[in-house]
């Protein structure tokens, strides 16, 4: 069995260990365009909604997220909890309101467009995305459980809490995921 050689000009070059090699060097252009294009379109369609008054998914996904983590935050933490819309009251004197950017569904549409733009069979997509969705989703309940938390025995670093950490921990989140997902693809 012969290799080509990488002086000989008309050898093709071996793809690197987990690249597809149907699309050589264009791979990440081509992954980091559709990955543009998907993050793009999915904000558009969201923001395109809440001009509409978020009646078919901002709104209902905003009281359903304050649901849930009403109900998680009334399991771990010991105060008297109350959930009405969008809002969670805590001991009838802090109330976390759930709105559009705080619910999570932007760090959604950014593991989303991840994993559907890069190349992998739809089998391989289809198992990520119904890994890492529901992990994602309960991840941001939690985040939410420890804001009320933040907001209600120390409202003076809920703004650091809210804008740095939380929203940081929940991105760092989504690169591991999209990171796993290019790993099992690559295996």
């Amino acid at each position: 069995m012969t290799h080509p050689s990488t002086s000989d000009p008309d050898s093709t070059a071996l793809p690197a260990p987990g690249l597809p090699s149907r699309q050589g060097w264009r791979c990440p252009l081509r992954t980091g365009f559709l990955f543009a294009i998907l993050i793009g379109g999915f904000n558009l369609v969201y923001y395109l909604e809440k001009l509409l008054g978020g009646r078919f998914l901002d709104g209902p996904y905003n009281r359903l997220t304050a649901w849930l983590s009403g109900w998680l935050t009334s399991i771990i933490l010991p105060y008297s909890i109350r959930v009405v819309g969008a809002s969670i009251i805590v001991d009838q004197r802090t109330s976390v309101l759930i709105v559009s950017g705080c619910n999570g569904l932007e760090a959604i549409f950014l593991l989303l467009a991840g994993m559907l733009a890069y190349p992998a069979t739809w089998s391989q997509r289809w198992s990520s995305l119904l890994r890492y969705l529901p992990a994602l989703f309960v991840l941001n309940l939690f985040r939410v459980v420890l804001l009320v938390f933040i907001a209600h025995r120390h409202p003076a670093y809920m703004d650091v809490f809210h804008f740095q950490v939380a929203q940081g921990v929940l991105i760092v989140f989504v690169l591991f995921f999209w990171y796993d997902h290019i790993r099992r693809i690559a295996a």
